[in-house]
Order: C-alpha cells, then sequence, then structure tokens
C-alpha cells in the first residue's frame, strides 16, 4: 500500500515539476513576446517622433526673401539730324589761338590734352559763346559736342542756351524768349523755359566730373526737347519749347574757379 503511495505521489511530483516547467516557458514565450513587441513599438515610436522632429525643423526655416532687384533695359534712341550745318573739332585752329567760328564777350583758347587726342576749347568762366551760323539754327535740330571737366575744385555750372534771337547776345538770361539747360556739380540737372513758365530739375547719374569726356546730344523736334548725357536719357519733356518760336540762338556758358578748366570740342549742329 504504501508503495502504491509512493508511486502515487512521485508521479504526481514528476507531473506537477513538467506543468511547472511547461508553464515557466510559456511564460517565458509570453514575456520574450511582450518585450519583442515592446522593442518594435518603440522603434516605430522613434521613427515617427525623428519624422516628426524634422517635419518641424523644417517648418522652423524662415521664408526665403522674394527678389527685388529689378533689372531695366533702356536703348540710346537719340536721332541725329540730317543735315549738318556746323562742325567744329578745332583742329583747323593754331594751337593757343580764339577759334574763328565763334564768337564771345570773353576769352579762351585752343589747347591738345596728354590723355586724349584732337584740340579742345578752353573757356574761361562767365564768358558766353557763340558759333558763327548763317541765318540760325532752324526749326527743328539737334546740337552735339564733348566736355570735360579738369581739376575741378569747388562749385561749377555749364549752361547751354536756346534763344529767340540773331543779336549776339551775351546776356546768360536775356529778355528775349529763352529756353535754358544747365548743370552744376555732382550732375544736377535743370530746364528753365521763360515762355512756358517750365522750371524742371533731374540728377544726372552719368555726368563725369572727373577728367572724362561728356558727350551730350540734345534734340529739338517742335516743343519736345531730349537731352543726352553720355548715351544716358536725362530729359524727355514733350513740352518744352514755345511751338511758334524759331530758337535760332545757340550758346554756352560755364562758371567755375581755378584750377578748374572747361575743355569743348567736337561741335556738331544739323537740321532735322
Amino acid at each position: 500500500m504504501r508503495k502504491i503511495f509512493s508511486y502515487a505521489a512521485t508521479a504526481v511530483l514528476v507531473a506537477t515539476t513538467t506543468f511547472s516547467v511547461q508553464a515557466q516557458n510559456a511564460v517565458d514565450q509570453v514575456n520574450n513576446s511582450v518585450d519583442k513587441t515592446t522593442n518594435t513599438v518603440n522603434k516605430i515610436g522613434g521613427l515617427f517622433k525623428k519624422k516628426k522632429k524634422n517635419t518641424d525643423s523644417t517648418a522652423a526655416k524662415p521664408a526665403a526673401s522674394p527678389n527685388t532687384n529689378i533689372t531695366i533695359n533702356s536703348g540710346y534712341d537719340f536721332v541725329p539730324g540730317a543735315t549738318v550745318l556746323f562742325f567744329d573739332p578745332f583742329d583747323s585752329t593754331v594751337m593757343g589761338n580764339f577759334p574763328a567760328k565763334w564768337v564771345t564777350d570773353a576769352s579762351g583758347e585752343v589747347v591738345t590734352l596728354q590723355q586724349y587726342p584732337g584740340k579742345w576749347f578752353n573757356i574761361t568762366a562767365n564768358g558766353m559763346y557763340i558759333p558763327k551760323l548763317k541765318g540760325g539754327l532752324p526749326k527743328d535740330f539737334t546740337v552735339e559736342f564733348d566736355l570735360i571737366l579738369a581739376n575741378v575744385s569747388g562749385n561749377h555750372t555749364f549752361y547751354v542756351d536756346f534763344e529767340d534771337a540773331l543779336n549776339h547776345n551775351f546776356d546768360r538770361y536775356p529778355s528775349n524768349p529763352f529756353l535754358q539747360f544747365r548743370i552744376y556739380d555732382h550732375g544736377n540737372a535743370y530746364v528753365d523755359c521763360k515762355g512756358k513758365n517750365l522750371s524742371t530739375d533731374v540728377k544726372s547719374s552719368a555726368y563725369n566730373e572727373g577728367g572724362k569726356i561728356n558727350h551730350f546730344a540734345i534734340r529739338k523736334q517742335g516743343e519736345r526737347l531730349l537731352i543726352y548725357i553720355n548715351q544716358e536719357k536725362t530729359f524727355d519733356i514733350n513740352h518744352a519749347f514755345e511751338d511758334q518760336r524759331t530758337y535760332s540762338t545757340f550758346k554756352f556758358s560755364a562758371d567755375f574757379t581755378n584750377p578748374s578748366h572747361f575743355l569743348v570740342s567736337n561741335v556738331k549742329i544739323a537740321a532735322l
């Protein structure tokens, strides 16, 4: 009887031990599965976190500023008159003499320059210079010339007048109807017309005061005035001149102090 009980107890113990081991294995497997699942969830969560972080970083970057720099293209559209009425590069004037094709109430002489070819008319301050143009300017015309400002010192002004007269009037502000263009130091340019009660000003960025050549091109067509400095359109005024007038006299002058020099060359006048 005891043996039977002993066998039974042993069987129960073995069964219990086997069940316990199997149960423990099952638990371990479950725990491993849970750990794997947790690791997988953590990894997925990490991926989402990283993705969100990158998205936030991108969103935080400031937007690129729009390009506000605008490039404006323009062409040189000056058209000289077809019929040349007067041209003086001063090449026929003996150096040191006053040019024969001009009149003045002051003085002046033709010179040469080391830096530039040709001859140049070295004018004096406060004098008025008028070309000897038989019959004067026509109704519509163009005027071109080169100007160099050398050794500029202090304030200075260059004047161009178109006057309704043929009397060689040397007055800078005559009693006759006239239109005047003048340019001061730093490129401050003005146009006044006595008959039109017109007075307007701009600033030229092309005007050079440092010993380089400035090319002026002026066109009168009806009431319209165009002025170019070094191919920059400085003025385009469609009601500058009085339409019924003939501005028959062209003249120029300058204000400056020593040691400055104003030098003019290649004066060309043409009819449209």
